[in-house]
């Protein structure tokens, strides 16, 4: 638990540096929205293209991402039904809810706590799983609130402008330049991105979770846990000990996962909800409140749940 504890706890201050800068007076609420902005559209892009740069689709585990992504599956539908006919959402906020209970903070946390546990074996089967679930839930999540967004027309066409107009804003660009790229540097001897533009993506993409977490604690100054604790209970349940369980059985005695695969995968379903849950959020102004929420109480629950998950699977 003490290493544990030491791989939360920079991310519980960083989030609470800037919960007090919000406190002081010095970040306000239109402040938050614009540091939000220059995270979503400079530094959580590149962190995107820079990941998705590095997957190989021939080196990926159809049975990992499959146990993985049922129970992740399940759980976001699970969450977008009671959104929809227990707490009476539109679909946008459905979307979120949903979101915040099946999106893990695989590279935050996951990362630095499987490096240290298992090793750079452990790395592989994680960012295999890390690499698909952003081009699947972010893809998919936007694409939802896109089709709430757009007040006119049929579902077909309301489909349709929703796919257009995510392309104006970084995640589906991102994702599959990032795509695009490393398919481009495998097929072609020799090509690589010029030494400066690289340092300067590499610098974005390193400064896109810190400033992600500050920018989540300065928006929960202002937003504040009332009025949304009982979403952010319900997801934060639903990340820590629905979602683990529910891609622990299905890796054991669906898909059969090896120890280590299977360890990974359950080891990342319990990874607290990730911050771009919130940027996500905050780029359309929907559920900023539940998303701040579930990635604050998740994330602090996540020293006790991730604890006992680490200690049962190893």
């Amino acid at each position: 638990m003490i290493v544990i504890a030491e791989i939360v706890l920079p991310v519980v201050l960083l989030g609470l540096a800037g919960f007090l800068l919000a406190r002081s007076g010095l970040v306000s609420e239109e402040a938050v929205r614009g540091l939000a902005n220059v995270t979503f559209y400079i530094l959580f892009a590149a962190l995107l293209f820079r990941s998705m740069a590095k997957v190989r689709v021939e080196s990926l585990d159809p049975a990992i991402l499959l146990a993985f992504f049922s129970g992740v599956a399940l759980v976001f539908i699970a969450l977008m039904l009671i959104g929809r006919f227990v707490l009476g959402m539109r679909l946008a906020d459905q979307a979120i809810l949903a979101l915040s209970g099946s999106f893990s903070n695989g590279v935050g946390l996951g990362i630095p706590l499987v490096s240290l546990a298992f090793g750079e074996d452990g790395l592989v089967p994680l960012l295999m799983i890390i690499s698909v679930h952003s081009l699947i839930m972010l893809t998919l999540a936007c694409f939802l609130i896109e089709i709430d967004l757009q007040d006119h027309g049929g579902i077909a066409r309301r489909m349709g402008a929703a796919m257009l107009t995510m392309f104006k804003h970084p995640v589906l660009p991102a994702i599959f330049a990032g795509l695009a790229w490393g398919e481009l540097t495998r097929r072609i001897p020799g090509l690589a991105m010029p030494d400066v533009l690289d340092k300067a993506l590499a610098l974005a993409a390193q400064a896109a979770a810190p400033m992600g977490l500050i920018t989540l604690g300065a928006s929960l100054a202002h937003v504040g846990f009332r009025g949304h604790l009982r979403e952010g209970v319900l997801t934060s349940v639903a990340k820590l000990l629905v979602l683990p369980i529910v891609v622990y059985l299905a890796g054991r005695y669906v898909f059969r996962l090896e120890s280590l695969g299977l360890t990974i995968a359950v080891l990342n379903a319990s990874m607290p909800a990730g911050a771009n849950v919130y940027m996500i959020a905050q780029r359309y102004n929907v559920g900023i409140g539940r998303s701040t929420n579930a990635v604050v109480l998740s994330t602090v629950a996540s020293v006790f749940t991730v604890s006992v998950a680490l200690a049962l699977l190893r």
